[in-house]
């Protein structure tokens, strides 16, 4: 884990990212998407920071690192050169509560919080229930029972006319619907994606590709981002006792189907907040990602920071011969 993931929060880090690089669309609460700096690119767009888990990659130039590399290349220190960064951004910096410029040019306005979106209830009505025999089988090959398949409300999803999807409705505390998460079990690519609306909501015009990202054919305007990443289910709806942190949707409906008071975040294994861990401020928490690098270093990235707040935090380390590998 690089000195910027351990020192900085995943705010601070999008900030500078944001100074560094033209941003065409920020992903959930996770990534920015955008033109690399690296090369001078002005038309792909294939360069993507994730300021959550601290990484960035160029499908370009296949340049990547952390962001200490990115922020050392692009104001023409050497990438490793973590004292340079660190005057900029370190503890006692004069430049940690702003954000920093591009290339020595003026510092654009700080972000603001995006403003909460919500998906009309209608919406969700339209979505006919699982079949019983998709129930029986959700049950067989992922232990999902049906109760608690009733109780989180899961419906069916078809998708291009021919790709049936699960789709699980994702809310916040006050009961609003934030996103459905529409899942795909076994697909290789795509198996868990966020809501997306069929026509444009300005307009109602179709949707096209530009630069590998849907825009309106009418207007041009973009898609609502319903993908920010959440508590699944919210606080509110945790029991009190041990609060089991599992990886992913499919996880969490498992742990609850078989008696676990648990909750999961809906981006993956590299989209831990501190917003979130102050939700178990004075609890009892284990973390049980999954056994591979990814869920490893997620799960004691999301436990570092849930340290701060529980009364206790375990990583649940998955046994050898279940591919626990960290590399």
């Amino acid at each position: 884990m690089g000195w910027a993931a351990e020192n900085l929060s995943s705010h601070e880090r999008q900030r500078i990212a944001e100074g560094l690089f033209k941003v065409e669309r920020i992903y959930g609460d996770a990534k920015l998407h955008g033109y690399c700096p690296l090369h001078n690119d002005k038309g792909s767009a294939s360069f993507v920071y994730h300021f959550a888990a601290d990484w960035y990659k160029c499908q370009s130039c296949k340049a990547g690192g952390d962001l200490v590399n990115l922020w050392c290349e692009v104001n023409g220190h050497d990438r490793q050169d973590l004292k340079a960064f660190k005057d900029e951004f370190g503890e006692g910096a004069p430049s940690r509560s702003r954000r920093p410029a591009a290339k020595k040019t003026a510092a654009t306005p700080k972000t603001e919080p995006r403003p909460d979106v919500f998906i009309d209830e209608s919406v969700l009505a339209a979505l006919p229930p699982l079949s019983p025999e998709k129930i029986s089988e959700l049950q067989r090959m992922r232990g999902w029972k049906s109760e608690v398949i009733a109780r989180m409300d899961l419906r069916e999803f078809v998708a291009q006319g021919k790709y049936k999807k699960i789709a699980l409705p994702i809310r916040d505390d006050q009961g609003r619907l934030c996103n459905i998460r529409l899942y795909q079990p076994g697909a290789e690519k795509m198996k868990m994606i966020s809501w997306y609306d069929q026509a444009c909501t300005v307009c109602g015009g179709a949707w096209k590709k530009v630069n590998k990202a849907k825009v309106c054919s009418g207007c041009g305007a973009l898609p609502i981002d319903y993908g920010r990443t959440r508590l699944y289910p919210p606080p509110l709806q945790w029991k009190p006792g041990l609060l089991w942190l599992v990886e992913g949707e499919s996880d969490l409906l498992c742990a609850l189907s078989h008696g676990l008071n648990a909750t999961t975040q809906t981006a993956g294994a590299g989209t831990w907040t501190d917003d979130f861990s102050q939700q178990m401020a004075g609890r009892d928490v284990v973390v049980a990602y999954d056994a591979d690098g990814t869920g490893y270093k997620g799960a004691l990235a999301a436990a570092e920071s849930i340290t701060l707040h529980a009364k206790s935090v375990r990583v649940f380390v998955w046994p050898e011969l279940m591919g626990a590998s960290v590399a």
